[in-house]
Order: C-alpha cells, then sequence, then structure tokens
C-alpha cells in the first residue's frame, strides 16, 4: 500500500511523526521510501489509514483512499499549497499561543487512543486537543483557571455535536431579527459591566454588540455559545483596543467601515460551513468531551485517564486574560474588577498578587516549595544576574519562574494521580528567555520541566525538538521561538 504525502512543505519533524503514527496504529509494519511516500506493508485496514494525520492518501491497487486528514483540510485550503490549521472548529476564535492541531492528532494515534479512552487536557486552552479527540470520537476532559477558555472549548465541543443545518437555520432566522431591530440598544445602565463597556466601544458599536448578544440568546438557545463565540472573535477589532496589541492600548487605527452586525453573519457562516464540512467527513457524533474551571495544579477529578495532551503555559508567558478581557466582560465571564486577579492565577502569569514579593523572594532563597537543586539553583543564578538598572518587570523574573516552577510541579503530580499506570503524557512546550543586567539569559523550559517531572514521579521518555511553525493570532512576533516534544510515562 502506497502512502502518499500531502503537497505543502514538512518540517523533518512532521515526517518522524508520520511514521511514529504508523508504528502506534499498525501491527508491526514494515516502510520503504517510495516517491512522494512510504510503501506500507502491514494489513490494509482501512479504518486506521484514515486516521493517518501526515498522509494524504492511501492507493492499494486499484482503490485509493484519502484519509479524514486530507478532506478536512482540503475543505479549508482552497488551493492553497500550505498546511491548513483552521479546519473544523479550530478557526473559531483567535487564541493566543494554540498549537499545531495535526500535532495533536498525531500524538493521539501515536498512543494509539481508541475510541474507548479518554484523553486529559491540563492546561486546555482553547480546546485542540478535545476537539482533536472529538474527531476520532475519544472522551475527553480539559481543565483551565480561564473562564473563557473553558466557554469557548466548549462551545466547539457544541458546535461539532449539534447539526450544522440546524445551525445555519438558526443563523438565517437571526439574520431576520437583527434586520428588523431599531432602535438604539446601548445599555444606559450604571452598572460596573455597562460602565466598562461604554469605555471600550463607541456608542454605536455598543448597541450592535449588546443587540447581537440578546437576539442571539433568544434565537439560538441552548446552542448560543456557538454563536457569541464567533461574536466574541470581532470584539477587538470593533472596540477602542488596538487589535494588534495584547496589553491594554487605545487605537488609533479607524475602526471597520463594515458593520458588526455584517461581518458577525458573514463569520458565523463560514464557520458553519466548515462545520458542515467537517460532519460530512467524519459523520455526526455524540458530545465526548467537557472542559472544566480548574487548577491543573490540584485537581479533583473522578475519572481515570488513558493519555494526557497538552500545551502548558511557559514563564512569564504574554497576558492571556488582558487580551479577552472584553470577551469576559461582555459575556459575563468575569467582572471587570476581577480580570487583573484572574490573570495572577494562571500558572506562568507576570502578575504578583496576594503574595509580596519579599515572600515570594524568601521561598526562593530557602526553596520552601521543594524544587530540585537544577530548578532551584537556576532560579538563585538568576537572582544573583539581576542589575542595578534592571526595571521591575525584570527584578520580579527569577521569583515569578520559581513560582511557576513550584506551580509546575504541584501540576505534574496533580494529573499523575488521575491517570491509568502506564499512561502517556505528551507536551508541547516552549523555550523562552529574559534579559538581566543586558544579557540574554536562556530558560530551557522543557529540560527544566523534565526535571520537575521526573523529581514528580514520572519516567521521561524522550524530548524532541520541534522546528518552530508560526503560531496565528494576536502578536505572532512574540511568539515561541522553538518548541520541544516533551514524553513522559507514568510508571
Amino acid at each position: 500500500m502506497r502512502l502518499t504525502w500531502h503537497d505543502y512543505r514538512y518540517y523533518p519533524y512532521e515526517r518522524e511523526l508520520a511514521r511514529r503514527e504508523i508504528a502506534g496504529l499498525f501491527a508491526n509494519p514494515r516502510l520503504a521510501e517510495a516517491h512522494n511516500g512510504v510503501e506500507l506493508h502491514a494489513d490494509p485496514d482501512h479504518r486506521l489509514v484514515d486516521r493517518l494525520t501526515y498522509f494524504s492518501k492511501a492507493v492499494n491497487g486499484t482503490c485509493t483512499l484519502h484519509t479524514a486528514q486530507s478532506r478536512l483540510e482540503g475543505a479549508v485550503r482552497r488551493g492553497k499549497s500550505r498546511q491548513a490549521t483552521r479546519y473544523s472548529v479550530h478557526g473559531m476564535h483567535e487564541y493566543k499561543g494554540k498549537f499545531n492541531p495535526q500535532v495533536v492528532r498525531a500524538m493521539l494515534n501515536i498512543f494509539n487512543v481508541g475510541q474507548d479512552q479518554t484523553v486529559l487536557d491540563p492546561f486546555c486552552g482553547s480546546g485542540t486537543t478535545l476537539v482533536e479527540c472529538s474527531h476520532i470520537g475519544a472522551k475527553s476532559c480539559g481543565v483551565d483557571l480561564n473562564p473563557f477558555a473553558v466557554f469557548l472549548t466548549n462551545a466547539k465541543l457544541l458546535a461539532l455535536s449539534f447539526p450544522a443545518s440546524r445551525l445555519m437555520n438558526i443563523l438565517k432566522e437571526l439574520e431576520l431579527a437583527i434586520a428588523s431591530t431599531t432602535g438604539d440598544e446601548a445599555p444606559d445602565d450604571d452598572n460596573e459591566r455597562c460602565r466598562y463597556l461604554r469605555s471600550w466601544f463607541s456608542h454605536e458599536v455598543l448597541s450592535s454588540i449588546e443587540t447581537v448578544r440578546r437576539l442571539t440568546e433568544r434565537v439560538a438557545g441552548d446552542v448560543s455559545p456557538v454563536f457569541l463565540s464567533i461574536a466574541s472573535n470581532l470584539l477587538r477589532d470593533y472596540s477602542l483596543q488596538d487589535p494588534k496589541d495584547l496589553r491594554i492600548r487605545r487605537r488609533r487605527s479607524p475602526l471597520p467601515e463594515t458593520s458588526f452586525e455584517d461581518t458577525f453573519i458573514a463569520g458565523a457562516r463560514e464557520c458553519i460551513d466548515r462545520i458542515g464540512a467537517t460532519q460530512e467527513i467524519l459523520g455526526m457524533r455524540p458530545r465526548l468531551g467537557q472542559a472544566c474551571l480548574s487548577d491543573a495544579a490540584s485537581l479533583d477529578l473522578t475519572e481515570t485517564y488513558d493519555a494526557a495532551i497538552t500545551s502548558p503555559p511557559y514563564a512569564m508567558a504574554l497576558p492571556y486574560i488582558d487580551t479577552q478581557r472584553l470577551s469576559l466582560v461582555w459575556l459575563d465571564l468575569a467582572k471587570p474588577r476581577d480580570i487583573s486577579g484572574l490573570e495572577a492565577e494562571l500558572i506562568g502569569s507576570r502578575e504578583m498578587r496576594g503574595s509580596p514579593r519579599r515572600s515570594l523572594a524568601d521561598a526562593l532563597t530557602d526553596n520552601h516549595s521543594g524544587l530540585p537543586d537544577a530548578q532551584a539553583g537556576f532560579c538563585v543564578q538568576l537572582q544573583d544576574m539581576v542589575g542595578r538598572e534592571d526595571g521591575f518587570r525584570r527584578q520580579a523574573v527569577p521569583v515569578l519562574l520559581y513560582r511557576y516552577f513550584a506551580s509546575m510541579m504541584r501540576s505534574f503530580r496533580a494529573v499523575r494521580g488521575t491517570m491509568r499506570p502506564r499512561a502517556p503524557f505528551a507536551l508541547i512546550v516552549g523555550h523562552n528567555h529574559t534579559v538581566l543586567d543586558g544579557v540574554r539569559r536562556d530558560i530551557d523550559t522543557p529540560a527544566h520541566l523534565a526535571g520537575l517531572a521526573s523529581h514528580s514521579g514520572w519516567l521521561v521518555e524522550e524530548s524532541v525538538p520541534l522546528q518552530t511553525y508560526r503560531r496565528y493570532g494576536y502578536h505572532m512576533n512574540n511568539a515561541v521561538g522553538a518548541e520541544t516534544l516533551l514524553v513522559l510515562r507514568k510508571p
């Protein structure tokens, strides 16, 4: 059987993952290099071939099978010869730092996750792992401390389990309701939410977004999270916030000329088309996944898991909550006064609240959290490198890194307690760096997390460098420059 590559450029690690997929799915496969692909000598199980990520089709005699992945990507590539990452519901909403869905699908195959198994993502973000689990029919659970991440993930899973034809009918009804609306719907209430929204949206836009929200909840009912997520994706573009800046800064560019309502309807139609294409390829599937608002460092889950796949935060991560604050407030997921507190709670946050820097510095010096010598010592080294001219943010780097290491160690222990014996755990980990006293200091986050995982009772099976790919979303220039696939296993 000849397996053919997709027609886009591959990174070397992707071809390596492709071969590992075959080894994970097929019993005793034999491979041979072939023109534009590989020859697979194994039982030609079409169900397993269909699961492959990095091959476009399989040819066995006169029979040709195009893989599900090639059809999913083909539905959105529109003739472009590059890897598509926004297929299915992956492109429903911009989300800073979301990781490559193809890598997730490949790891599910390498781990040979079946439909009777359950996968955990302890830092689920926008739900990439849970969506890919849904695509293969596996159960999944995602955990995140960000209320918007949980909302968006569950909206994506809901969309996949609801017939696209019915979503389109709801959209048509919603479009008629919006068109028939007259009058000003900008709220004049003096509550905290309304005051905040008035400060970040023009009167006209605020009237539009409130109209869309009210009518969506009335018309869409139980599936309103799908449409609200699509609308939420437009908020930054139509706000007084600079849409290209992750931090809170006022825009200087003009607002879009197309109305919010028209852009929302067009975006919803495109998203539903992609959902429909996905359902035609994979069939209708029951909702098998769920995201929960919880801390990965203190999991209290009753189920045990067969595998875990995640992309954890990195130390001193850019502000997730600040980036999504307009959505959080508009959707009533958080009060404006709680935004900074939510940011500080996230693992890897740059914010410090509730614990003075002095107490964190004491914890670092005395190693209160009991970090391994390598990680505790590295933080002390950074502390000694802080220069007199370094500002507040850079002075805080050593203690923030110590707090991050301590939180990740607790997370490794918590996740380990939920996994079955011999269960694998894959992490896509970004590297990081800082500048202290004018000198760049590299932070080998994958190596440090491997040390923390080992100290927490995990077996470290391998660490695979991944050639960088451009993440999409706000401020791609701030994206992690290199990544590593870290594979752990519970003893």
